[in-house]
Order: C-alpha cells, then structure tokens, then sequence
C-alpha cells in the first residue's frame, strides 16, 4: 500500500503543472479614479526605493568526495558489497548486486583484472565533479535575476593579472578580490557526497480484487519503480556564500540532490558521476530561496487598471520575473521614537496576493492583484514591490 503515496504525489502535481499564469489584457481594463491614487512616501523612507544590482563571482567548489581521489579497481564481488572511501572525512559509498564490477579503494592493481582502465577512466572524470558543481550554482544564480554573474573566465583573468591565489579561508584574500574587481558577493562551497546503492525491481502483488483498486495500484507500482529502480545516486553539496569587501561567511546551505542512473545490476561509474552532475543541477534549486530573497530586485507599481486588478511593476525578464512568479507589496510608516524624538521607516507587507500575468516585457510585467478590498485599496501606484522569494526542488523533481 505504499505505492499509494507516489499515486498521490503524481495527482497533486499533476494538478499544479494544469495550473497556468493569470492571462490579462491591460487594454481591456480602464482606469478608474481608485486606479489614479499614489503613495506618498516620507522622506525618511525614501531611501527603501534605492536598490542595487549585486555582482557576484562563483568560484570553484572543492570535491570532497570518494569519487576525487580514490583509486578505483574492477572485481567480481559475489552477494552484496558495500565499500566506503574517505576524502576530507566525506564518504562515497557504493552499494550494489553481486556480480557487478565495484569500483573501491584499497585494492592492489595486480590482483584484480581491468583496474588499470578503471583508474585511467577516474583520473579523467573526478576533477571536473568541483567544476559541474560551479557550474550548476552558477546557472541557478542566472535563473534568479536580479544579479551580475563574474564568470569563471573574468576571475581567472583577475587572479593572473595580479598575480595572486584566492585562499577562500583566508578573509583579506577574499576581500581583496573583491576591491580589485569589485564583486559584492563570492559564491563557493564543495560537493560533499556522492552514494550509489542499487534497488531492485519488486514484483508485489497488487491484486485486491476490487478493479478500480487493482489499476490504482498498478499506476502507483509503475511510479514507485520508475522513482526507484536500478542505481539510486544521492548527492550533497555545500554551497556559501561570503561577502566580498570583508571576507565574512553570509550564508551556508547544504543542497541534496537525487538521480536513477539506469537498470543495469552492473556497476557503471561513468552514469553514476553522469547521474551525479544532473543531481547537482536539480539540488541547486533549494538555495533559490534565500538567494532570491537576498539578491531580489525592488520595484514599484507604475500603473493600475480595472479598480486595481491588475497592476504594472517596475520588473521583468532582465530582474528574472517569469510568468506565474508571485510578487510582494509593501507601504511604510515613519515612526517616531518615543525616547530619543529620532525618526525611522517602518516596512509592513500588504496581505494581498500578486501573481505575474502572461503580459512580461524586458523592464515592465503586469500583475494580477487579488485580497481583501480594504487590503487591495492599499496598492497605489509608487507601491513598493519585490518578488517574493523562488520555491526549492519540486517533489517531481526529487523523486526523478
């Protein structure tokens, strides 16, 4: 019966891919005098409207796993095999069938057929495990918005210019990079782990007699062993981030990543580290979150149509607004002290809900707005907006 779970996950996201962005048409809508309303805001809370467009350098990740440094051989292991090899205190683990080649540490050459191929084919593959890793941070950092990218190249070309090697540990390294080429934030981190194990394909009986039941649980076996038949290949990767002018960690977060690395019993090295990158890709995804929310673009309601149900922010496609993206709005308050007399800006988030429509220029989207009628009154034009922080991994995506 536990088949019924990924029945279940496959409804719920099958319901949320049919969920399509508000289409609206501004041209359709006219401007009411509600529409023509605009924020005034206090002097001292001006300066919430200034933002800026971080540039940030992602630099290497370290592999800290037992795929970077091991020496790899091919046996015949008979029964389950287990094997653990230890780079920096971190664990590649492989667990598999009998009868497969394993690729593990420790085992002299001369006694093993075919381990000098096995050890050529690691030395080519192992060293760019750090890079896919950048790569993938890097990529995921593009898809946010909102951000300058410093390549990998720009970085190269400033190290050699200066003559001088970045020590990641070292904060007057780092901040030096940062005064010399005037990044605000550097991206880094390693990849953590890399664990293959092999599950085997179940034949359960799912004859309940009931029809209805009986294709409900041959759909949720089907999921099941889709999601989880043949190498299963886990990852970790820490992912940091440090800020450029003073050296000081900002932000750690560790990512976990999963992906099927094909059927066969045989152990295949080069799909699992094949498997290993595409993870990387997809276990990116959960720094969206604080990364969307630190480096978010603010903007402001230029326009409103319809009695306020759509508004035009100061956003698009260069800030990483995408169709179907929720924003956030904001007023504000001066406050006065009670003690001191000093004033200060006081930021609250209207409770309204504000979906990006179909209609998303290069600068400019057009936003459905939806609330509470005395909390949809509060959007005038001059509100401040900024996108509400991006969502992690997908369930689809962790199960595939």
């Amino acid at each position: 019966m536990n088949y019924l779970k990924y029945l279940v996950v496959f409804t719920v996201f099958f319901l949320f891919a049919c969920a399509q962005p508000p289409k609206v048409d501004p041209g359709a809508l006219q401007i009411t005098p509600a529409d023509q309303e605009q924020v005034q805001i206090p002097t001292v809370c001006q300066p919430q409207y200034q933002g800026k467009k971080y540039k940030v350098a992602v630099v290497d990740f370290a592999n800290n796993t037992g795929f970077g440094d091991m020496k790899a051989v091919n046996t015949q292991i008979q029964g389950q095999s287990q094997t653990t090899t230890k780079s920096a205190a971190v664990a590649g683990v492989v667990v598999g069938p009998g009868a497969a080649g394993i690729g593990y540490a420790g085992v002299s050459q001369r006694d093993h057929k075919y381990s000098a191929d096995i050890n050529t084919f690691y030395r080519e593959i192992a060293p760019n495990l750090g890079q896919y890793a950048q790569s993938a941070v890097e990529d995921a950092i593009m898809q946010i918005g909102g951000v300058q990218v410093f390549t990998r190249q720009q970085v190269g070309k400033v190290l050699q210019e200066q003559g001088f090697q970045m020590n990641m540990a070292d904060p007057n390294t780092v901040a030096k990079f940062g005064k010399i080429s005037g990044v605000d934030y550097i991206i880094t981190g390693t990849v953590d782990l890399i664990k293959a194990h092999y599950v085997q394909r179940t034949n359960t009986n799912t004859n309940t007699g009931n029809a209805w039941m009986n294709l409900a649980l041959s759909v949720a076996k089907a999921a099941a062993d889709a999601a989880t038949v043949g190498w299963n290949v886990n990852t970790e990767m820490t992912v940091q981030l440090i800020d450029a002018s003073t050296g000081q960690l900002v932000l750690s977060k560790k990512v976990k990543g999963r992906e099927l690395a094909g059927e066969q019993p045989a152990f295949n090295p080069e799909l699992v580290v094949n498997a290993a990158k595409k993870a990387f890709g997809e276990s990116v995804d959960d720094i969206k979150p604080e990364f969307s929310e630190l480096f978010g673009s603010k903007a402001y309601v230029n326009q409103l149509r319809g009695g306020k149900q759509i508004a035009l922010i100061s956003l698009g496609k260069a800030d990483g607004i995408q169709p179907g993206q929720k924003v956030e709005a904001y007023e504000f308050m001066e406050i006065s002290d009670f003690m001191t007399k000093k004033t200060s800006c006081q930021k609250t988030k209207i409770d309204v809900e504000m979906v990006v429509s179909n209609q998303v220029d290069e600068n400019a989207a057009w936003v459905k707005v939806d609330g509470k009628p005395e909390n949809v009154k509060r959007i005038k034009i001059g509100t401040l907006v900024k996108r509400a922080p991006l969502e992690g991994q997908s369930t689809l995506k962790k199960l595939f």
